[in-house]
């Protein structure tokens, strides 16, 4: 496993960052490229199950606004192939869910998330890897609904930190892939007049 500091970690910040990324294709693209690191188009689209032909466009405009970077070339069976990374093997929002001025942009990149995660869950179930039981499961679907207080929510948040970790500390290991998706939030309370 990596270790993971401040070095490895990408912030994205800029208008133009998150606006490239409402696309569910450019967040798997993002997600696989932290994880595998440097890796060529051709690579990359057998790890999302698309053409290389359908990523050069969202590549380009990933690097365009630098949440992608080009990373050198190789060459294979005689052709050179551009590889690709993202600038940190970590990368992560960097807005403050709760800022007023975020919202608009939190509601439009869990949208696409959620999206993302439908599809790779169903790539996964067709997959014929999915390990249902034991503690080597790899696929789960639930919804929660609860009303932890104070040191429960503060027991919740550091197990999505440590399960995050666990996540960014094994990228580009040689091991099965796993993606996961998570969205949590608030609930108001409804009135008895609505």
């Amino acid at each position: 496993m990596k270790n993971i500091d401040d070095e490895n970690v990408y912030w994205i910040r800029g208008e133009a960052q998150f606006n490239c990324l409402m696309s569910a294709r450019r967040m798997a693209i993002i997600g696989q490229l932290a994880n595998a690191g440097p890796i060529s188009i051709r690579e990359l689209a057998k790890l999302i199950g698309a053409k290389p032909s359908a990523l050069y466009h969202h590549i380009e405009q990933m690097v365009a606004v630098g949440l992608v970077e080009e990373a050198g070339s190789r060459t294979v069976n005689r052709r050179r192939e551009q590889l690709y990374q993202t600038p940190g093997s970590v990368v992560r929002y960097g807005l403050k869910i709760g800022d007023p001025e975020a919202l608009e942009t939190f509601k439009r990149l869990s949208a696409v998330q959620c999206r993302q995660a439908e599809r790779d869950f169903a790539r996964g179930l067709e997959s014929g890897e999915v390990v249902g039981e034991g503690p080597g499961k790899n696929a789960w679907i639930f919804r929660l609904v609860g009303s932890p207080d104070a040191a429960a929510m503060a027991k919740i948040n550091s197990h999505i930190e440590a399960i995050a970790d666990l996540f960014w500390q094994s990228a580009g290991e040689d091991n099965p892939l796993i993606v996961m998706s998570a969205v949590m939030a608030p609930v108001p309370q409804q009135s008895s007049e609505d």
